[in-house]
């Protein structure tokens, strides 16, 4: 009987297979690079329209948001100008002679002095309500761009990590604290979702050596998310979602626990990959409205779900016939992302550029190693 039903699910793999095309991942190549970083380019010193995220405590702060955070006053919102930030950085990194390289420079020479950000710095040092100011996700975008900066062999990015060192540390720090008093995850499909966060806060302390933020983030998510199972995949996506939480939390438990334990743990979290329970992330989401910026996020999603997948088909055994599928499944989403995203008007462009450079420079890495089983 285990043998027949071994034999049924393994059929149900090919089927599935076959079903999938087999396309090519959008990567990362120059051109690509100068189309996407120059959404970032135009909107890190657009002030308007704009979103502000913090409470207004006396009439003392009626006064223009660029004067509040002077570096991440941009692109729509506090989150997206400090990832706008994190692009343009990973792009230069990545294309050092690229033809907008200086115009790059400049911005980020600007924005990440020394003065300005200090300003951010006491904005969140002086103020109380800061400690949920972009809470966690604009912190993990913060904390990333800081990791970019300090492992780049450059002396304007050693100098720009040395100006951002002392808020990324006093966001460590709040990071840690919070988690203290954190009794369940928040698992929405949006900026509140504790995995995508902790995913990203979890690379910049192993980056940096951040062992108080590492062990706190690993002991969160081994205490929280390793009792989950039958992840309600069936329910995705909601209707302006950007992130996956399901897969959100499975990428994140593959950096936090150990290979054996997380094999263990994420067959009992997701449900058969051929099974309708997980047939709505099979499939891209259907975008009806390109420009309506909450309809929208479903573009961002596309690339949330491929560079999750990806994650989770360089994690599982070269043995195990879902990494075709994750793969497959992936690249699909992703050239859809792609096909789609310069069409999303200002809601869009101010922040998917992020998530496109962020999939294909992970899918690059992921795909630079070479494994052995």
């Amino acid at each position: 009987m285990l043998l027949e039903n071994c034999v049924t699910k393994e059929e149900s793999r090919s089927v599935l297979l076959s079903s999938i095309p087999a396309v090519s991942s959008p990567t990362l190549d120059e051109v690509r690079a100068v189309k996407l970083v120059e959404l970032s380019l135009k909107c890190v010193e657009q002030k308007f329209p704009y979103k502000i995220g913090y409470r207004f405590n006396s009439s003392e702060w009626i006064k223009p948001h660029y004067k509040v955070t002077p570096s991440f006053y941009g692109c729509w919102d506090w989150h997206s100008a400090v990832h706008g930030h994190w692009t343009m950085t990973k792009i230069l990194k990545m294309f050092p002679n690229i033809s907008v390289g200086d115009s790059i420079r400049k911005k980020l020479r600007l924005n990440l002095s020394e003065e300005r950000l200090d300003a951010e710095f006491r904005f969140f040092s002086e103020n109380d309500f800061t400690k949920s100011f972009e809470r966690t996700y604009g912190w993990a975008w913060l904390l990333k761009l800081y990791s970019e900066l300090v492992t780049w062999d450059d002396p304007d990015g050693q100098q720009w990590a040395s100006n951002m060192r002392p808020l990324a540390r006093l966001l460590s720090q709040r990071t840690v604290a919070y988690l203290q008093v954190l009794s369940s995850p928040l698992r929405s499909g949006t900026h509140a979702n504790s995995a995508f966060s902790f995913s990203l806060m979890y690379d910049y302390a192993i980056i940096t050596g951040d062992t108080l933020l590492f062990s706190s983030l690993a002991n969160f998510g081994n205490r929280y998310f390793a009792k989950d199972s039958d992840c309600p995949t069936a329910y995705e996506p909601s209707g302006t979602d950007f992130l996956s939480p399901c897969l959100a939390e499975a990428e994140a438990m593959s950096k936090f626990m150990e290979n054996d334990k997380f094999l263990s743990w994420f067959d009992k979290f997701l449900p058969p990959l051929s099974d309708d329970r997980f047939k709505s992330l099979r499939s891209p989401p259907l975008v009806l409205d390109l420009k309506d910026p909450g309809i929208g996020h479903l573009i961002g999603l596309m690339f949330h779900r491929a560079w999750s997948m990806n994650q989770l088909w360089f994690v599982l055994p070269l043995n195990d016939d879902r990494r075709e599928i994750f793969s497959r499944l992936a690249a699909m989403h992703a050239n859809e992302a792609y096909r789609i995203m310069f069409d999303s008007g200002y809601g869009g462009e101010h922040w998917l550029a992020t998530f496109a450079v962020y999939m294909m420079s992970e899918y690059s890495r992921l795909n630079s190693y070479k494994r052995v089983e």
